[in-house]
C-alpha cells in the first residue's frame, strides 16, 4: 500500500516541529508499490491568461526536494474527487450581499461530483456547522437553510477551525472553503494555532472575500490560503461571486497529484519546487513537507 506523507507548507512566522503521518491512498483502484514511503503534491497548472490546462503527462513536471531532482514516483491526472467543508459568513455586514451569497453557494454544491463528500455551514458570531459528510445534494442545501445565530461578530478563524475538525480524519484532497468579508473578530481559536493545524494535516484553505460594509481585511487569511496550497479570490459585491467558487471547484476536481520518495526521513523541512516543462505556464503547489524520522512506517 502506498504510504503518503502529510505535507507542511512553510508558515510566514516560523515552522513548528511536526510528526509525519501515514495517510491512506485516495484512489483504491490504482496499484501502488508496497512500502514506500510517497510525499503528496496537489498541483494545478495555468497559462498565461490563467486558464487551467489539462492532459499534462508526468514528463512535463519537474520536482526538486532541497534543490535536488526528484523520480516522480507517482503521477495522477483528470477529475478527481474531494472532500470539502464549506462555511458561509452569514454576519450583519454581509446581510446587503447574503441572498446572492447563498446562491452562490447553492451553485457551488450543485457542481460537487458524485464522488464528492462535503459539509456545509455558516457563521457569525459563533459557527453552525454539521460535520457529518455527505454526497447527497439535497442534505447539504438544507443546511445551507439553517439560520445562523444573529448577533454581530465574525468567527472566521472558528469556521476554519469547524471545518478543517470536519475533514482532517479523511484520506485524499481535503479542503475547508469560506465565504466571507475576511475580518475576524468574535473567534476563540488562535490563528497561528489554526495555522499550524491546517498546515500539519495537509488540508487545503480557500477563501471567498467578498467586500462588505467594513471592507475586507484579507492578509490573514490570504497568507493561511498561500501556506496550504490554496488560493484566495477578492471579490468587489458587485462580482460575480458563483464564478469564482466554481472556479475554485473546477481547479480542485482538475488538480495533478503528484508524489516522489524523499531520500531519507531526517526530521527537518524540506524545500519543494514544482516546475513545468513547457513555457508560458504556471504552477501553484504546496512549497514545503517535514519528513519526520519518528514515522509510523505502514
Amino acid at each position: 500500500m502506498l504510504r503518503f506523507l502529510r505535507v507542511l507548507a512553510l508558515a510566514a512566522g516560523g515552522v513548528a516541529t511536526l510528526v509525519v503521518v501515514g495517510l491512506s491512498a485516495p484512489d483504491k483502484a490504482q496499484v501502488f508499490r508496497a512500502g514506500v514511503n510517497t510525499v503528496p503534491i496537489y498541483a494545478t497548472v495555468t497559462d498565461a491568461r490563467g486558464v487551467l490546462i489539462p492532459n499534462l503527462g508526468m514528463s512535463d513536471f519537474q520536482i526538486d526536494d532541497d534543490g535536488r531532482r526528484q523520480a516522480i514516483t507517482f503521477f495522477k491526472s483528470g477529475i478527481q474527487p474531494m472532500t470539502i467543508a464549506v462555511l458561509l459568513d452569514s454576519s450583519p455586514s454581509l446581510f446587503d450581499v447574503a441572498l446572492r451569497l447563498r446562491k452562490a453557494v447553492a451553485e457551488f454544491v450543485g457542481h460537487l461530483r458524485p464522488d464528492d463528500r462535503a459539509c456545509l455551514g455558516t457563521f457569525s458570531h459563533v459557527v453552525t456547522l454539521n460535520p457529518a459528510l455527505t454526497g447527497d445534494h439535497d442534505v447539504l442545501l438544507r443546511r445551507l437553510g439553517d439560520d445562523a445565530p444573529y448577533p454581530a461578530g465574525t468567527a472566521l478563524w472558528d469556521a476554519i477551525e469547524a471545518g478543517r475538525a470536519a475533514v482532517s480524519a479523511e484520506g485524499g484532497r481535503r479542503v475547508v472553503l469560506v465565504v466571507t468579508d475576511a475580518s475576524d473578530n468574535s473567534s476563540v481559536a488562535d490563528i497561528d494555532a489554526l495555522r499550524t493545524r491546517v498546515e500539519r494535516e495537509g488540508v487545503m484553505v480557500y477563501g471567498v472575500g467578498v467586500r462588505g460594509l467594513e471592507g475586507l481585511q484579507t492578509r490573514e487569511l490570504s497568507a493561511i490560503a498561500r501556506s496550504t496550497g490554496g488560493r484566495y479570490f477578492e471579490l468587489k459585491s458587485t462580482d460575480d461571486v458563483a464564478a469564482a467558487m466554481l472556479r475554485v471547484a473546477d481547479e480542485l476536481h482538475q488538480q495533478y497529484v503528484l508524489g516522489f520518495s524523499p531520500r531519507t526521513l531526517d526530521d527537518r523541512v524540506h524545500r519543494i519546487d514544482v516546475k513545468i516543462a513547457r513555457p508560458g505556464f504556471t504552477v501553484r503547489a504546496q512549497r514545503s513537507y517535514f519528513a519526520s524520522a519518528h514515522a509510523d512506517v505502514r
